[in-house]
C-alpha cells in the first residue's frame, strides 16, 4: 500500500464512486489512508455489463476512479472497452502513474531494458503456450509475462525443452512483504522451481532476447505462414503481430502482405 502515490490518493478522496476488483481488499488501502468513498466490484465478470452505467455517471459529471487490487488497470485487467466507449463519446479520463509489476521486475531482474515486449498471461491451452515460448525463443526483445502459481511449473518446463542456454528471471511478490526474486540460466531456475512444493503470490517472468542474428525472410516463406494463419480466421492486425514477433521482420511489411492475401480466403 505504501507505493500508492500522493497523487492517486487525492483524485480518490476526490472521487464520488471508485470501482475495484475487490471491495475487500481496496477497503484496506481507502482505510489507512482515511479516505470515505463508495466502493463498487469491477471486474471480468461484470465489466462490460457495467459501463453504461458507468457512463451515465460520467456524462453527468460525475468524478469517477478505476483501480485494480495491485499494480495498474487494463494491465491484464479489465478495462480497456471502459476507455474505448469513453474516447468514443468524447468524455476525458486520466491514466494516473503508479506501481506497475511489468516495470518493476523489468528492472529488478538486471535484463536489456532498451528494447522490450510485455506478453501478458502465458496462454493456457498447450498449442498456443507452445507458439508462445517460441515466439519468445526468436525475440530479439526482453520478454515480459505474467503466470499463475499453479502453473508456473509446468510452464517453466516447458520453456526450457524451447528456450536454450538464456537468463530467466523470476520476480515474485514485487514490493510486498514475501518478495523473492529468482535468476539465472533457465535449467537452473527450473531446478530451484522443482524442489518447492507450493509457489505463492503474483509472478512475472523476464527472459532476456536471443542473440542471434536477425535472419532475413522473402515474401514467399512469409505469404506461406500468412496463408495457414488466414484460414484459421484470425483478424489481420493479430497475424502480423505474431508474425512479426516470431520471425522478426517489420510489422507493417507483414501486415501489407495480409492486405494483399485476405480476399482469396
Amino acid at each position: 500500500m505504501s507505493d500508492i502515490t500522493i497523487r492517486a490518493l487525492n483524485i480518490l478522496a476526490s472521487s464520488k464512486l471508485v470501482y475495484c476488483e475487490d471491495t475487500r481488499v481496496s477497503k484496506k488501502l481507502t482505510s489507512k489512508y482515511g479516505i470515505n468513498c463508495k466502493l463498487k466490484p469491477f471486474h471480468k465478470f461484470n465489466s462490460k455489463s457495467l459501463i453504461p452505467e458507468i457512463m451515465e455517471k460520467l456524462e453527468n459529471n460525475e468524478i469517477i476512479s478505476l483501480i485494480s487490487d495491485a499494480g495498474t488497470p487494463l494491465i491484464s485487467d479489465p478495462g480497456n472497452d471502459l476507455i474505448d466507449k469513453c474516447i468514443e463519446r468524447n468524455i476525458r479520463f486520466y491514466s494516473i502513474p503508479g506501481a506497475t509489476s511489468v516495470i518493476g521486475s523489468l528492472i529488478a531482474s538486471g535484463m536489456p531494458t532498451n528494447n522490450f515486449t510485455f506478453l501478458g498471461f502465458v496462454p493456457r491451452i498447450k498449442k498456443d503456450k507452445k507458439f508462445f515460448f517460441e515466439r519468445i525463443n526468436s525475440s530479439l526483445a526482453t520478454s515480459i509475462f505474467y503466470e499463475s502459481p499453479k502453473r508456473i511449473k509446468s510452464s517453466i518446463n516447458l520453456c526450457s525443452e524451447i528456450i536454450k542456454n538464456r537468463k530467466i528471471s523470476i520476480v515474485r511478490e514485487l514490493t510486498k512483504k514475501n518478495e523473492e526474486i529468482i535468476d539465472g540460466d533457465i535449467i537452473y531456475v527450473k531446478k530451484i522451481l522443482d524442489k518447492r512444493e507450493e509457489i505463492k503470490g503474483e509472478i512475472t517472468i523476464i527472459i532476456e532476447p536471443t542473440n542471434e542474428t536477425r535472419k532475413e525472410y522473402d515474401d514467399y516463406f512469409l505469404i506461406k505462414k500468412i496463408e495457414k494463419e488466414l484460414t484459421k480466421n484470425k483478424p489481420l492486425s493479430q497475424i502480423s503481430a505474431e508474425i512479426s514477433d516470431t520471425y522478426n521482420v517489420s510489422k507493417r511489411r507483414v501486415y501489407q502482405l495480409c492486405l494483399d492475401l485476405k480476399d482469396k480466403f
